[in-house]
């Protein structure tokens, strides 16, 4: 007699079975299709085959402070050079000066014989205060009558005469002492004692020490991120964990041929002089402006003659456009032409991209937010 028990439960295990099976195959059959939704949705590729719209990511163009650092090494040099040459001739008593001497404003180069100057400003005094007596005599006949207003104006002009004299004869005993009119190094002495320089001779050549002037090698692709005003950081091998400020002063206008750099001028404050010619260092160029950007990712051939980008709008296409780029840092390149704030970029995705494709954009948080 057949086990009806034993039918009944095997009967509801297969039940069971079934039931399983067909969740698993329903849970496969959702797994795959929200995979194959999720590939369509996010593999450019993909999408295309099937004619769905090309998954991409998006951010706008925004205007953003872009920081960049260009460095280069350089020397130190002397930031101008001074020509000296005497104001008087006269035989040269002392030189207390040699090549290479670190001198200070108002320190004495040379001396010359001062005798023959300082007896003409004795004589210059002598007739001021003559004719400054004699001025003051006429003066007096002129107020009682007994002399002409004539005589008084003669009087008058030779007596500015004689005190112009006296001013003169103190310039020319001052110009026997040679002082450095810079803080510097003294590049160049053609002048000895016992000598009598003509008045045109050179006697001294200085090079400026404060301020100073690094004068940095930068390279030829980085001369659009370098102009006039942009602060500075030195570091020098002389003087490690040391850092001068300064400031870009002059750009040179050619490039050399050889290096293919371009020298960069940056003055440097020198106050205690500590800084020499021919020290060398590192000078940090620091640049920062605000500027329309975009993720530099959103650039199709960035390194072409022309770059371009694909932009989207309310028709949910992409459209492949022209644009003019400018400084890169941090990321972000900066848009010279060819947007405006708010137009969005693709930045994810347009290496499959065709111009006027229609595209699903699951927009990015934006670059300035994050």
């Amino acid at each position: 007699m057949p086990d009806f028990d034993k039918i009944r439960s095997i009967g509801r295990r297969r039940r069971v079975d079934l039931i399983v099976a067909v969740i698993l195959l329903l849970f496969v059959g959702a797994v795959g299709a929200y995979m194959v939704r999720f590939l369509l949705r996010t593999d450019p590729t993909k999408a295309r085959i099937v004619g769905m719209a090309i998954p991409v990511q998006t951010v706008p163009a925004k205007v953003t402070e872009l920081r960049d650092t260009v460095g280069s090494s350089g020397t130190v040099e002397q930031s101008a050079t001074v020509v000296l040459k005497p104001r008087i001739s006269s035989r040269v008593t002392k030189v207390p000066v040699d090549l290479g001497a670190i001198v200070k404003e108002n320190d004495v180069l040379v001396e010359m014989d001062d005798r023959l100057f300082a007896a003409e400003l004795e004589s210059a005094k002598t007739r001021a205060d003559h004719t400054s007596k004699q001025l003051r005599r006429y003066e007096v006949l002129e107020e009682r009558g007994l002399g002409t207003a004539v005589d008084t104006e003669k009087m008058r002009t030779e007596d500015a005469d004689a005190r112009k004299a006296v001013i003169e004869a103190q310039i020319a005993l001052a110009n026997t002492r040679v002082l450095s009119p810079v803080e510097g190094v003294v590049l160049e002495r053609v002048v000895n004692p016992g000598e009598t320089p003509n008045a045109d001779q050179k006697l001294f050549t200085l090079g400026t020490l404060n301020p100073v002037m690094m004068v940095a090698e930068v390279s030829e692709d980085r001369i659009g991120f370098v102009r006039i005003g942009m602060p500075a950081e030195v570091g020098t091998n002389a003087f490690p964990g040391v850092t001068f400020p300064g400031e870009v002063v002059k750009i040179q206008a050619e490039v050399s041929a050889k290096t293919r750099t371009f020298q960069v001028y940056i003055k440097i404050a020198n106050q205690d002089l500590a800084l020499k010619p021919g020290v060398s260092g590192y000078a940090r160029l620091n640049n920062s402006r605000m500027a329309l950007a975009v993720p530099s990712t959103a650039l199709m051939n960035p390194v072409g003659d022309r770059a371009t980008v694909f932009v989207t709008g309310g028709d949910q296409r992409a459209h492949l456009r022209e644009i003019r780029r400018g400084m890169a840092a941090g990321g972000m390149t900066e848009i010279l032409e060819g947007l405006t704030e708010g137009e969005v970029v693709v930045t994810v995705g347009q290496l499959e991209l065709r111009d006027n494709d229609r595209v699903l954009a699951n927009r990015s948080t934006p670059w300035s937010e994050k």
